[in-house]
């Protein structure tokens, strides 16, 4: 042990002495900023983690306990359901992060790079600004016994009664639906920001000299390399699907909740004794996300080297065997991802109608009175959370464009930086019930009060990845040559970053920031655990609603939280695209 710390402190030396310039440490401010990033996201998440250790293990003087024992485990093991929940968890999680996956190689299969493509792009644009909230309340409006889709099947019959099935389901099944429906957007433009970064042309045309067609070249060539390149966004959705909270609250089934729901509803129990067990599932849930992660990575590393070996094996093309087919296939596809699209959308537009309605009653297909009365009476009682929101995703969204820009900036000094990548990925990798738990706990610990400070580092530690990873492409394909001349005619790197490259990356920026706004709307487990219950939010006041008798009011609140972000992402989109971006090679 001695030598391996022996090692390790001689490597970490020598790493220090080679960054260190002779004579004197340049402390620029890309340097400064990025070891401010650094400590956001690695404090945070080892305070949060270090943080639940003590409690775990019956040690919380604050609350009393001041010896170390097995009461916070013994009161874990001895609550009820715990065998169904672990089933419901993975169920929906696994099962929505592999639905949401299918759909990504769909998508690259039949889809990426065609008109088709760029239209289906276009409409899934307010899918991936909706938070996930609001589309859970839509989808379970619009599938429940009594919502639209039944309406629409049953119209021609005259139904009267509608039928009677369980929904949400008591096997996680429409958890997982709804997740697959939120996540597979996010994949999709992470895929399409991994062929920005290949060289598509040049390996289709090469590819087809050889005799292959598109599909096969899709499905050889492409379809590997982008899957390993967004592995690690892959593991971001399977590990909030594990840990979804305000989802699995509205599609997923109330006798028996998922871990994370419980984990969230043992913390917020009046008892404070109750946060004892509740670290102890914190714990086990992080451990299993773990696990599951790890055998995630080992399934597609396995899938990844066997189709390999497959195009190694079968090197001879195919294009003139059966060439109806492929493209049969390839429409199939294509109707299934409409489809997928034209349900989110409508859930966005069943949120709006509901609010309108007056009085809505089965089988009508549209609402028989209509008015503005549920918009007046929830306007009165969410100007506060609305306000809250707003200059709280302004503030966060400001926030993560800075720090990403001044982390691509550190990466064009040094090179690329892994290892700061997957630090960039940590919070989004661990539950948020997990780390958010003991982070509450150690933050206390240090005399902080809950409030603004702790929830509004709480949503950039989730909303500067996303912030970051939209603005890696654009970034990556920017035109240097422009900062080379400007630099010859004698401009500072801070002239030329401020004069030529952000100005001229307006959009990309723009649409960043939009992302990072969308996030810190939606974030719902780093409000109610960092906030302590004195910062109200849309995502807060929806849920909270959702709960009650009245849908109208619950569809004001959700068409609010989803309108802000979506109103945000058509402004960005509006800004001037600059002239010094690359085309995407592809």
């Amino acid at each position: 042990m001695g030598a391996t710390l022996s090692q390790l402190t001689q490597w970490l030396a020598e790493r220090w002495r080679a960054e260190r310039p002779a004579g004197r440490l340049a402390l620029t401010p890309a340097r400064l900023l990025r070891w401010a990033v650094l400590l956001l996201l690695l404090g945070p998440t080892a305070l949060g983690l270090a943080g639940l250790v003590a409690p775990a293990f019956g040690l919380w003087p604050a609350l009393g306990f001041e010896e170390v024992s097995a009461i916070a485990w013994q009161r874990w093991w001895a609550l009820p359901g715990l065998a169904d929940g672990l089933r419901l968890t993975l169920v929906s999680g696994i099962g929505g992060t592999l639905l949401a996956v299918l759909l990504t190689m769909g998508w690259l299969a039949a889809a990426a790079g065609t008109r088709f493509g760029e239209r289906l792009e276009r409409l899934l644009a307010p899918v991936l600004a909706m938070p996930h909230l609001a589309l859970a309340l839509g989808l379970l409006w619009l599938a429940a016994p009594s919502g639209v889709l039944m309406r629409l099947l049953l119209a021609p019959f005259e139904v009267l009664v509608p039928p009677q099935y369980p929904l949400p389901d008591a096997h996680g099944i429409t958890l997982a639906l709804g997740l697959a429906l939120k996540e597979a957007p996010f994949l999709m433009l992470m895929a399409q920001t991994a062929l920005s970064r290949l060289p598509v042309t040049a390996q289709l045309q090469a590819g087809q000299a050889l005799g292959y067609n598109i599909p096969q070249l899709r499905w050889r060539i492409l379809m590997p390399q982008v899957m390993r390149a967004i592995a690690l966004p892959i593991g971001a959705v399977l590990a909030y699907s594990l840990a979804v909270v305000d989802v699995a609250q509205v599609l997923g089934p109330t006798r028996t909740p998922t871990l994370a729901v419980r984990l969230v509803e043992l913390w917020r129990d009046s008892d404070p004794s109750s946060r004892l067990p509740a670290s102890v599932g914190a714990l086990l849930l992080a451990l299993l996300v773990i696990v599951v992660m790890a055998l995630g990575a080992a399934v597609g590393r396995y899938l990844l080297n066997r189709h390999r070996d497959w195009v190694l094996d079968n090197p001879a093309p195919r294009a003139a065997a059966r060439p109806g087919r492929k493209g049969q296939r390839g429409r199939v596809i294509r109707v299934l991802l409409g489809t997928v699209t034209a349900v989110s959308l409508l859930a966005f537009a069943v949120i709006a109608v509901q609010s309108l309605a007056r009085s809505w009653f089965f089988p009508s297909l549209l609402p028989a009175r209509w008015g503005l009365e549920s918009w007046q009476q929830a306007l009165s009682g969410l100007g506060g959370a609305f306000s809250n929101s707003l200059w709280l995703a302004v503030l966060v969204a400001t926030l993560a464009v800075m720090l990403s820009v001044a982390v691509f900036e550190r990466e064009r000094e040094v090179g690329r930086l892994r290892g700061f990548v997957v630090c960039l990925y940590l919070p989004l990798l661990l539950p948020q019930a997990s780390f958010l738990f003991g982070f509450q706990v150690g933050w206390l610990s240090l005399g902080a009060d809950p409030g603004w400070v702790g929830v509004v580092i709480g949503h950039l530690l989730f909303a500067l990845p996303y912030a970051w990873l939209t603005l890696a492409g654009p970034w990556a394909r920017f035109d240097v040559r422009l900062e080379q001349a400007a630099r010859l005619l004698g401009r500072s790197r801070l002239e030329v970053l401020i004069g030529i490259r952000l100005r001229l990356m307006l959009r990309p920026l723009a649409i960043s920031w939009a992302v990072a706004f969308a996030v810190s709307i939606a974030q719902y487990v780093p409000t109610v655990v960092l906030g302590g219950g004195r910062v109200p939010t849309l995502t807060t006041e929806t849920l909270a609603l959702a709960t009650g008798a009245d849908p109208r009011l619950t569809a004001v609140a959700a068409c609010l939280q989803a309108c802000l972000p979506l109103l945000i992402f058509l402004l960005a989109r509006a800004v001037p695209a600059g002239r010094a971006l690359a085309p995407i090679r592809g």
